[in-house]
């Protein structure tokens, strides 16, 4: 378990034991903290035989079971885009039918707030009245996007956030390379998601963004030309210039610096939009950037 949410996984560990786990968990959390691993590993703990504490024997069928990922008592539910009722149908048809390992029996609902309507709804009985031994747990990043009827029939449990420090030892276990500070604050509390920007190729970088933002500055580029060379990274490009922005107004609160943060807002809603023209929204948003003066 990540250390950052090893106390929590170990109090829900002893309500196990305790027969005192409740049948529905909404875990919530920003994207990158390990809320899909979290819920896996108890949904494997409550399924193995010979449980040890906080830790699964690892020897049991079902531990053999679902270190194949074969497990017929663990249902996962998950979508790339949304979820329709169709996947919910068929995951609630399993539960009802008798555990085949004599055992609990778990559904697993990643991403639970891209559940349409008609999914949520479908869902609510079982929430209301699940059969024996049966657990739900559902994950999510945006809980205000689910409906009230589902929230309200789950207990919530909001993981805790890794702090800078821990986020940073943690990434630095598992990737041997230098880390820049200012990059690592962009994912202070998502951990996962840190590791996984770090470990992915790229060809633009927070050095290099920092460096042209840099020299847009100075008048050593213009805001036309870094809107060129970046337009196939926008997306990182106003994460990053949202994140400069909000350093800069702690250091000076100016009325540049808050527009620059309104025109980056802006251009995130029409990056949305197919068709846009990425140079001409970032041209726009440089052409901001290139009026605040640093303190």
């Amino acid at each position: 378990m990540f250390p950052w949410l090893d106390d929590t996984f170990k109090q829900l560990s002893n309500r196990i034991a305790d027969s005192k786990l409740h049948h529905a968990l909404l875990i919530q959390g920003p994207s990158g903290i390990g809320k899909s691993s979290f819920v896996l590993q108890l949904g494997q703990l409550l399924l193995c035989k010979a449980r040890r504490g906080h830790q699964v024997c690892g020897q049991c069928q079902s531990c053999l079971l679902n270190s194949a990922t074969t497990h017929p008592d663990l249902h996962i539910v998950e979508s790339d885009k949304q979820i329709g009722v169709d996947l919910i149908r068929d995951a609630i048809k399993k539960l009802v039918s008798s555990a085949h390992m004599s055992g609990a029996k778990v559904l697993i609902i990643y991403d639970a707030h891209t559940m349409t309507e008609s999914s949520a709804n479908a869902l609510l009985k079982t929430l209301e009245e699940p059969t024996a031994d049966t657990f739900l747990f559902l994950t999510t990043d945006k809980p205000e996007r689910l409906l009230p009827t589902i929230k309200s029939r789950c207990e919530k449990l909001a993981l805790p956030l890794p702090t800078l420090d821990s986020t940073l030892a943690w990434v630095k276990s598992q990737h041997n390379a230098d880390i820049d500070i200012n990059f690592a604050k962009l994912f202070s509390a998502r951990p996962l998601a840190l590791l996984a920007e770090l470990q992915e190729e790229q060809n633009f970088t927070y050095e290099i963004f920092s460096a042209g933002l840099d020299a847009l500055l100075q008048g050593q580029t213009s805001a036309m030309q870094l809107a060129i060379d970046w337009q196939t990274h926008a997306d990182k490009v106003i994460k990053w210039t949202q994140y400069w922005a909000r350093q800069q107004f702690i250091n000076q609160m100016s009325e540049t610096i808050w527009q620059l943060n309104l025109q980056a807002n802006k251009v995130t809603q029409q990056l949305r939009n197919p068709g846009v023209n990425k140079t001409l929204v970032l041209t726009e948003l440089f052409d901001k950037l290139a009026l605040v003066k640093i303190a």
